[in-house]
This record gives C-alpha cells, structure tokens and sequence, in this order.
C-alpha cells in the first residue's frame, strides 16, 4: 500500500502541536512505509486457512488500510525507534555543504540530499570554476597521485567528481551508485573497492573503471564518458553516444567542466611563473644595488 506523503506529513506536523523539520518528516515517513511492510510480511506468514471470511479483494484493501494506519500510529509514537535513528544519522551527515530542505521541498528530495550534482547545477561560467575550486581544494592530491598512477588525465578525473557527486565523498544517487564517482556495488567490486565511500577507494575504482572506457573506446574521450554514464554496452549498441538526453548532457557537462579545470590549472601556472621571474627580477636588482 503506498501511504500519501501529504497525509502522513500533515498529520506528523500535528503530532506534537509544532512544525517537524523536513529531515524528520521524511525518517517517520520511512518508518511508517517499513512498518506497514512489516505488517504485511507478518500477515503473509499467517495461514489463511479456517478463515470465517472469505478472502476477497474488499478484505485486502481493508486490511492494507488498517496495516497502513497502524504503521503510522507507530511511526508517531516512535515505537520502533527507527525515524529517530535516521534522524540522527542525517544530522550527524550533514555538512555545512550540504543542500537545505525548505518547506517547499518534496520528501522525495531527501534521496538527493547526499546525491549527485543537481541537473540544474551550473557547469558553465563561474558556477562551474567554484565547483572545480571545491573539488580541488577537497581532493586535488589524491587526483593527482591516482591519475597519474593510471595515465588518466587529471583534469578529466577532476571534472567528473564535479559532475558526479560535486565532491561529496558520502553521495548516494537514487539507483544507488556511491561516492566520489558514484560507483554502483558492483562495479565497485570489479575494481576492488571495498568501502565505496572511502574517498581513495572510491576515486581508485572510479579512475580504473574510467581507464577502462578510455581504452576500450581507443582514448575517445566523449565514448568513454558515455560509456561512464550509460553503461558500455548501450554505446555498443548505439554504435556511440546514445542518444538519452541525460547521456548527452552529462558528456557536455563533464567536458566542460574538464575545459574549466584545465584553464584554471593553465591560470595558476602562469601567475606562479610570473610571481617567480618577478621574484629573481628583484633579487637581480637588489644584488646590482
């Protein structure tokens, strides 16, 4: 039985006479949901048998109904402990980075609060160079040091991070991939990543996997990406991009992004060479002194 998310939020803001955050709105939801599945199991496991009444489909609804009544009646009262559990943990989560839920969020949203970047996130202009900034200052050295171990260029690796999770180590897409560069389980297992949300781990596998594409498709950057989002075999099948309008958009974006990262490297090495010729500059003028 699917519980109206409107009903129960209501009903949970009413609880105590004052406003629940959004975060515990969404824990008591999910208690509510896995209670009424608990209710359900149980009744499975009970043999129908000698019933008095006959099982028909008004008694399934009824008995769904009253499941999914007594699942919220729980859920407010706490009973099972479980909201207050994932209450904790989201708060104990949560970042200064971390994107805020307003009233005017849907519960839903709580799937994406430790997620990927947001589509609408801005990979072009300054949006995108404060993205790369905020990956680079996280993680620019493990980049580095497990780029180069692969042969994979840096800014590339860089560029996808921002796109895939915009830097936050415990991201959780809603198909679940995980991380840095949102691995799914088994890919991570392919590449011998044990703890997906291990920052090193995660960019290993990631840039493994990533290696991958890049030499199954010859060094074709934009297949790879491709391949990196959609999965190897719909390139294959596509014989290139395929043409999913998320696919399109995340190849765009991550090359972008890449453009970004490489200009602002190409930035910071000029200002450093400059600072250091005026730097030998004015020891030259002050030894002729």
């Amino acid at each position: 039985m699917v519980i109206s998310n409107n009903t129960i939020s209501t009903q949970a803001s009413q609880a105590n006479g004052q406003p629940l955050s959004r975060a515990a709105q969404a824990a008591r939801e999910f208690e509510a949901m896995f209670t009424s599945m608990m209710f359900k199991a149980m009744r499975g496991s009970i043999s129908s048998e000698g019933s008095l009444i006959p099982k028909g489909m008004g008694e399934e609804v009824f008995t769904e109904m009253l499941d999914g009544e007594y699942a919220r009646m729980s859920a407010e009262s706490g009973s099972l402990g479980l909201a207050a559990l994932i209450l904790k943990e989201i708060e104990r989560n949560e970042g200064k980075d971390a994107p805020s839920l307003d009233n005017n969020t849907p519960l839903w949203a709580m799937g994406h609060r430790y997620g990927a970047a947001s589509k609408s996130q801005a990979y072009h202009g300054s949006g995108g160079a404060a993205l790369i900034g905020k990956v680079n200052a996280q993680w620019e050295t493990l980049i580095e040091n497990i780029s180069g171990r692969y042969g994979v260029d840096k800014d590339l690796v860089t560029a996808v991070i921002a796109r895939e999770s915009a830097g936050n180590p415990r991201a959780i897409s809603p198909k679940g991939a995980k991380g840095l560069m949102q691995l799914m389980d088994g890919t991570a297992r392919d590449m011998g990543v044990k703890s997906s949300f291990s920052p090193a781990e995660n960019i290993m596998g990631g840039v493994k996997y990533l290696k991958m594409m890049l030499d199954m498709h010859g060094g074709n950057e934009n297949l790879a990406l491709a391949s990196y989002n959609a999965g190897p075999g719909a390139v294959k099948r596509f014989n290139g991009i395929p043409p999913y309008k998320e696919t399109q958009e995340y190849v765009k974006a991550v090359q972008n992004l890449r453009a970004k990262a490489a200009g602002m490297k190409a930035a910071h090495e000029a200002q450093n060479t400059s600072e250091t010729t005026g730097a030998a500059k004015n020891g030259a003028k002050n030894e002729a002194i």
